[in-house]
């Protein structure tokens, strides 16, 4: 017998990256989202070995291992979606498709300590690991939008399974 509790709701953090879509822009969006889950390849990122060397240089007890790896377990997964739209542009209505990619932040346990509070780490994830690497690293868009959701709720409805008593 399966039966489900309900978790929350409790503190969680959204974000969404808006760019256009291009058929050239896949293998980079596939990279900076895969990159997400690998240590060595947020430690090979500009942003993190410059804000490495800063925070070390303001406490030299930084925890370099802890911080990456905050940085890697706080995106547990994304969505990414399609959207059409209209904006105006100096020459007139532009119609576009664009890239949505949205990440839900939220804290597992009840009491986050600085190794598991993601929602502390989750601006830095999104807004510099993908937003701000897709800016740089594509290099040919007027703008890439970087949206947060500060204050939303989440409930998760989590399967639990129940064991039928044995007679």
């Amino acid at each position: 017998m399966v039966d489900y509790r309900l978790e929350g709701p409790k503190p969680a953090r959204m974000y969404e990256v808006i760019l256009p879509k291009k058929l050239g822009y896949f293998g980079k969006v596939q990279e900076v989202l895969e990159d997400l889950f690998n240590e060595a390849a947020i430690r090979a990122i500009p942003f993190v070995r410059e804000s490495i060397a800063r925070r070390r240089q303001q406490d030299p007890a930084f925890d370099e291992e802890t911080w990456i790896k905050t940085l890697c377990q706080a995106s547990r997964g994304y969505s990414i979606y399609e959207m059409d739209g209209r904006y105006l542009a100096p020459q007139g209505p532009v119609d576009e498709r664009v890239l949505v990619i949205r990440f839900i932040f939220h804290n597992s346990g009840e009491t986050p300590d600085a190794r598991t509070d993601f929602l502390a780490a989750s601006l830095e994830v999104v807004n510099h690991l993908v937003a701000h690497r897709f800016a740089e690293e594509l290099g040919v868009e007027e703008e890439i939008w970087f949206l947060e959701y500060p204050a939303p709720s989440l409930a998760i409805w989590r399967r639990e399974t129940v064991t039928e008593p044995s007679g």
